[in-house]
């Protein structure tokens, strides 16, 4: 049996851009082959995928499980070429859109037979079922367990004199905490990354408006001028030095973690889901980071917990593999199983779906593991409901016209229209 290797699913490692690669393991006659495609955040997390991928072919010899891993932006351009030349792989990554999307699409394999048996997700953190559920049906096994936040560089903050009391706060608060670390820091640093192309802290920015990006219905659930008041408050924070100018933001890859401006040592914070923490952490030797939340309301308004808890990271059926119970059964293992899970999850920078799970984690884990459990624990406790599916490629969107912003190409109130222009007609394809 042939071992999958990091060298071989991989090309050139996670700096840069995760490139897609031959698969390692060549095709053994009479084997039941079983191509896995997905994203990854870290190359911790790549490992210890292998790991567990490589324990449950070791169990299991006449199985040959082919994993293609990658960036997640590199994923679903890739994932939308083979799906529609009807060469999807047999199990794939998903998020809330992808299950949203390719299940309406009937490219995702319905799974609620498969629970409670073999797989009882009693323990499973339930706005990651949730958020993997389409019209009543679970579509995708949910793999981790992630909540919005702000990753915060220890040493930045105690430049500035900015002691965090508590994890409420409001966005005025969160601008005038960034002009102040870039005051603190000198030149060529910012207090915090611009997150304009970023729809998570978004969505928060939203809800603390009274709003939602997208409705349960698939129907946009903000205005002309909440979406120019998320253009404008970015051109602000831009305009007062708290975030970076336009070419210099640029240049970082929303999807990988070695390009944003914390883990340089250039920004004080960023808005990232807790599942990059792990990763950042790693890249960054000279600071400790934590976590804090995104703000939850404006000055004057009423303050409401608005995170929330589902899964970043969900394995989904292809409706036509002819290998679904095995797929099932290796769900089960790199989740579920003792062994499977703790090659899966310990060093990953992953917080496991499951509580058994999760528990093991915390116990066995990392300081860094603890520090993303107790914040994901934190969320738990009073989270707001799972963000409502939107349109895949909703980040290029955002991208786009916050940066039209950004270089003076658009006005706030004109990137607003278009990009509700382009929302509608992709909710209706």
């Amino acid at each position: 049996m042939g071992m999958i290797s990091r060298r071989g699913v991989l090309a050139g490692g996670l700096g840069g851009a995760l490139s897609l690669a031959m698969p390692a393991v060549l095709r053994a006659q009479g084997k039941q082959r079983i191509r896995y495609a997905g994203f990854v955040q870290s190359d911790g997390e790549l490992k210890t995928l292998l790991a567990s991928l490589n324990a449950y072919m070791a169990k299991h010899p006449e199985v040959e499980i082919v994993a293609e891993m990658t960036n997640f932006g590199s994923f679903i351009d890739k994932l939308a070429t083979e799906t529609s030349g009807g060469n999807a792989p047999d199990m794939f990554s998903c998020n809330v859109d992808i299950t949203d999307e390719y299940s309406r699409r009937g490219v995702l394999r319905p799974l609620t037979a498969y629970v409670p048996q073999p797989m009882d997700l009693t323990d499973y953190a339930q706005g990651a079922v949730k958020a993997a559920t389409v019209n009543g049906q679970l579509f995708a096994f949910p793999n981790d367990a992630i909540g919005p936040a702000l990753v915060c560089r220890s040493d930045a903050f105690k430049k500035a004199g900015i002691t965090m009391s508590n994890q409420m706060w409001t966005w005025e608060q969160l601008a005038k905490a960034a002009t102040d670390i870039t005051k603190a820091n000198g030149p060529r640093y910012w207090g915090l990354e611009d997150s304009g192309s970023n729809y998570i802290p978004c969505e928060l920015f939203m809800r603390g408006r009274g709003k939602t990006l997208f409705t349960p219905d698939r129907q946009i659930g903000f205005t002309r001028d909440d979406m120019a008041e998320w253009f404008a408050y970015w051109d602000r924070l831009r305009k007062s030095g708290g975030c970076p100018p336009a070419d210099i933001q640029a240049s970082v890859n929303g999807s990988d973690i070695t390009t944003f401006l914390v883990s340089l040592g250039r920004a004080g914070m960023t808005a990232a889901l807790t599942d990059k923490f792990a990763g950042m952490q790693a890249l960054v030797s000279n600071s400790d980071l934590f976590l804090q939340m995104l703000p939850n309301g404006f000055d004057g308004g009423p303050m409401k917990q608005t995170h929330f808890v589902y899964a970043g990271n969900s394995t989904g059926l292809t409706a036509k593999s002819p290998h679904a119970d095995r797929m099932v059964d290796i769900v089960r293992f790199t989740q579920k199983d003792p062994e499977g899970s703790r090659l899966r999850y310990m060093g990953s920078g992953m917080i496991p779906c499951s509580r058994a799970t999760r528990e093991l984690v915390g116990a066995q884990g990392t300081d860094v593991d603890r520090k993303i459990i107790a914040y994901v624990e934190v969320l738990q406790k009073e989270q707001a409901a799972p963000r409502s599916p939107g349109v895949v490629g909703m980040s290029n969107m955002l991208r786009r016209m916050n940066e039209a912003v950004a270089f003076g190409r658009l006005k706030a109130q004109d990137a607003s229209a278009q990009f509700i222009e382009e929302a509608e007609k992709r909710l209706k394809s």
